[in-house]
Order: C-alpha cells, then structure tokens, then sequence
C-alpha cells in the first residue's frame, strides 16, 4: 500500500478544489461551438500546456476514445464532470501524472480548469489552478471586460469565474440532523452545499461539497479567505458533535462505527450504495482513533470502489451482481491490508 501523508484536517475535510472557467475571446462560447471551433479549443490549450514547464505531465484524454467504464472513472475520482460527457464527440481532458490538476475542454466553457489536493489546501489547489491559467493563456487571449472580468457561458460564472470548494465528511453533524441549518448559514455567507459530485447530486457517505456562489464583485483571494473562515468553523462544528457523541455512549458510538467494519471485512456481496455507509462508519471511527487505518487511503479506495473504477480495475464490462462481489472481495482484501500496515 502507498505511504499515505496526512493532510491538514483530513479528519473532517477530504479534499480542496478550485476551478476556472475560461474562455477563448475569438471563438464561440459553448452553446454555440461547432466541431471546428472545438477542435480549435483542444488544440490551443494542447500546445499551450505543451509549451510550459510542467507540459511533460499532462496527458489528453479525447472522451470519444474513452470507455464509459474509463469516463466513470474520471468523474468519481473529481477529475471530469458528467457534463463534460454529455459532449463525447467534442470534448476532452488535460490531466497532470499525479491528478492534481485538470483542465477539461468544451464542457459549458472552453476550459474548465482546476487544481485539486487531499485536506484543507485551498491556497495551494488555487495556486496549482492558477498556474496552470498562465499557460494556457500565456498565447491565446481570454474572453475579458474590465467591468465584468472573465466572461462565461453562464452567468453566474461571470467575474472571476472562480468556483472554490472543500469535500467534507460530516457524519456527525448529519445525525444529528443539522445539515440543513448549515445549509441556511451558509447561504447567507454566499457559500452552498452540494452531494459528492456538485450540483444536483445527492449527499452520499456523509460527503458534502461546500463552495462559493457569488463569482462576480469579488476578488480570488476575498473568496478563498470565505470558504476558509467557512469550513473551519464546520470543522469545529462537526468535532465538537463527534466528541459529544463519543462523551454520551462511547460503547454505543464505537459498536455502531466497528460493526460496519466487521461488515466489510466479512462482506460478499456489497452494492455501491451500502458500500458508502460503510465507508462512512469506518472513516468515522478511523478519525476517532478506534481503527488505525489512514483516512487519506480510504478516500482512495473509496473512489477506487465506485462502479467505473471498479470496472476499469476488473479490465472489463460488468454487471452489477459481479460488481458486487468484486467490491466485496476488494474492500476485505484493502481494509485488512490497511490495519496491517
């Protein structure tokens, strides 16, 4: 198993993303893009990524030539989005060796750029973000107003066209039945909380995505300082009610947590929907210290154990009864490995 480093606050937040649409000023947006044009899209950012310091890292994905096992696999594991797919014939992905940035092209904008890292690294995702803008415009000119900023395909990108979030896990706080008050509370900040894969997804595992809303009349770095200020005091929230659990019932707190362990290491059949309530309970009791597994590894596995991964990993198509069994068979063989370690 991989030597797996703890990132800040991997207790409660999984992972940080910043994103950056963008726009190139001579060619149609989206909605109005042809094959051609796509093309065009591909190869500026191709050559222009080539060209830069860090180009030997990247690869292009074409989604046409993917699999949809292959394409699955690269939404679950954050580095496309599904609408990125619904486009197969015109688009494509940038992705760096070790999936810390990605830049997908000819989804709702021409590039759709974002730095991504374990834990609570929002500075450090914008910043891998950013660099990777420079060179993709260091050629070619970005569609800009100077009264308006970036300008997208959709509205509520314009500005900086900056969308910034943090994947936390929230099992706590979700039952106690609070995550609607957190919802309310953040909204008035100009924040909003998603499910596991953004908008219109549902809230899996106990996995949520908080991020900005407003991208137009602020600066980066007053959106990033907000989403920070933000998680942190979730962070607190959901640490003071898992210490509050663990103070009222430890036995109970610890019986329900481990027998979801005792689950999956015994498990033969495992669908993916159960599989992320054992996730959760295990990552739960991971952080509490009653397993010694490490919580960035079982992130890993998490992704590795949705139903694309898992098909790209099994080398072929399969139905969701094999898929079942070979999460299952997977899930003990990782989970004891993990422990053993």
């Amino acid at each position: 198993m991989a030597d797996f480093v703890q990132a800040p606050e991997q207790d409660v937040v999984i992972s940080s993303r910043v994103r950056l649409a963008r726009n190139y000023q001579d060619l149609p947006f989206s909605p109005k893009l042809t094959r051609e044009a796509a093309e065009e899209v591909i190869s500026r950012a191709h050559e222009a990524m080539k060209n830069s310091p860090e180009g030997g890292a990247f690869s292009l994905l074409r989604v046409n030539d993917l699999g949809d096992d292959e394409r699955r696999r690269l939404v679950e594991h954050h580095l496309i989005s599904y609408d990125l797919l619904k486009y197969p014939q015109r688009s494509a992905a940038l992705i760096s060796s070790g999936e810390t940035v990605s830049v997908m092209l000819n989804e709702e904008d021409h590039l759709r750029i974002q730095g991504l890292l374990p834990g609570m690294q929002l500075e450090r995702s914008a910043e891998l973000a950013f660099n990777a803008d420079d060179a993709l415009g260091a050629q070619n000119v970005y569609a800009f107003d100077p009264q308006w900023g970036y300008l997208t395909s959709c509205p509520t990108n314009v500005g900086t066209g900056m969308r910034a979030s943090a994947m936390l896990h929230l099992p706590a706080i979700t039952q106690n039945g609070q995550i609607g008050a957190i919802m309310q509370a953040v909204a008035k900040l100009g924040l909003t909380v998603r499910g596991l894969y953004g908008e219109g997804s549902e809230a899996q595992g106990d996995l949520y995505q908080l991020s900005n809303q407003v991208t137009l009349g602020r600066s980066e770095e007053d959106v990033i300082r907000s989403l920070q200020a933000a998680t942190e005091q979730i962070v607190g929230h959901e640490r003071a009610m898992r210490e509050r659990a663990e103070k009222k019932d430890m036995y109970a707190l610890q019986d329900k947590l481990l027998r979801s362990w005792g689950e999956a290491v015994n498990a033969r059949l495992m669908s993916a929907k159960e599989f992320m309530r054992r996730y959760s309970d295990i990552r739960y009791a991971a952080s509490m210290g009653y397993l010694h597994a490490p919580l960035r590894a079982l992130d890993c596995l998490m992704m590795d154990l949705q139903p694309g991964s898992l098909a790209v990993q099994a080398g072929k198509l399969i139905g969701e009864r094999e898929g079942e069994i070979l999460r299952a068979k997977l899930l003990r063989e990782q989970l004891l490995k993990l422990v053993a370690d």
